[in-house]
């Protein structure tokens, strides 16, 4: 097996990567409240656990999560790949070197919830099977898995290839090829994907649950990486696609919630402005003043400046002929 495989940076591959590029500053740029970036980083590990335990076959869905049970083999699945997907989190930081003993932990986590259960790779020979229980791909001997494991970390670690996404979605493949463990490999391999570019890039805010694409697109992802060792640019160019869709599903849902959230970063008194407005449909400051007789007209000037700079009120007119009316 030669490793990494032989691929080329392509123009589509630039015009992906520079897409997902400028998804991932625009997110980071966004300056969210402490409680509504904890809300979305938890939503967005929840779904890249889910997801990536639905790939494998587990049928939950994201509304049936919803607190941990342990007599529920599919949740515990799935709450041991929130874990492993936590512990990299908090772990694994920039310029951090991935090892064989980060791999053994995280399989540790995903197969029994505990950080110490794995010690060694497979022992035995192996195989990928087709849903047919047909097997496709005859795994390398467990003589040659260490060997294989410490070019695959080489690769992991260097900085040959200037583009992280591209280094974490080669060192899936090649991982998968490998497949160190009896079970357990693809939850591993995809959460390594994370956890190299936790290594690699300095955006700490951020995650991306591209499983959920994979998951709705599961028999082209195995296509690609079936056949990935032959054709590692239609394997890449697929899983930045995959990524590029879900940098754009996070924004999403960010502007959503900032959205819903606008209001909830109100003051009280800004809050009862902002729906003494919306009550009227629009209104002159005099006829703010009188709701607020004992507050200041400077004080009520700076709330609905406020309230214009979060873009909930637009201002019509000037002095005397002054409205306010909501944003649309």
């Amino acid at each position: 097996m030669v490793i990494p495989p032989k691929y080329k940076i392509t123009p589509q591959i630039l015009e992906l990567v520079s897409k997902i590029d400028a998804n991932l500053i625009y997110l980071s740029s966004i300056n969210l409240p402490e409680d509504l970036n904890n809300k979305i980083q938890r939503v967005s590990l929840l779904k890249s656990s889910l997801y990536s335990a639905r790939i494998e076959g587990n049928p939950l869905l994201l509304e049936q999560i919803n607190s941990q049970d342990d007599k529920n083999n599919e949740k515990k699945e799935v709450f041991n790949l929130l874990k492993a997907a936590e512990f990299i989190r908090r772990n694994i930081k920039s310029s951090s070197s991935i090892s064989s003993k980060i791999l053994f932990v995280i399989h540790s986590m995903i197969m029994t919830g505990l950080p110490d259960q794995t010690e060694n790779f497979r022992q035995e020979p192996g195989a990928i099977f087709n849903a047919a229980g047909f097997a496709v791909y005859i795994t390398p001997a467990p003589a040659k898995i260490p060997q294989l494991i410490k070019k695959l970390l080489n690769y992991c670690n260097a900085a040959e290839e200037k583009f992280p996404l591209v280094n974490a979605f080669i060192a899936h493949l090649i991982f998968e090829k490998i497949h160190p463990f009896l079970d357990g490999n693809g939850r591993v391999g995809r959460l390594l994907i994370y956890a190299i570019l936790k290594s690699k890039q300095k955006i700490d805010s951020l995650f991306i649950p591209f499983e959920e694409y994979l998951d709705k697109h599961k028999e082209e992802y195995y296509f690609c990486l079936d056949n990935g060792l032959d054709k590692p640019n239609d394997y890449l160019i697929f899983m930045l696609e995959a990524y590029y869709a879900q940098t754009n599903e996070v924004k999403l849902r960010m502007e959503d919630e900032l959205k819903k959230d606008k209001t909830m970063l109100l003051t009280p008194r800004q809050e009862e402005i902002f729906y003494t407005i919306k009550d009227q449909s629009i209104v002159s400051f005099d006829f703010i003043k009188r709701r607020f007789l004992k507050v200041p007209s400077r004080t009520l000037s700076y709330d609905l400046k406020k309230l214009i700079n979060k873009k909930l009120v637009i201002k019509i007119g000037e002095t005397k002929g002054t409205y306010y009316k909501i944003a649309s």
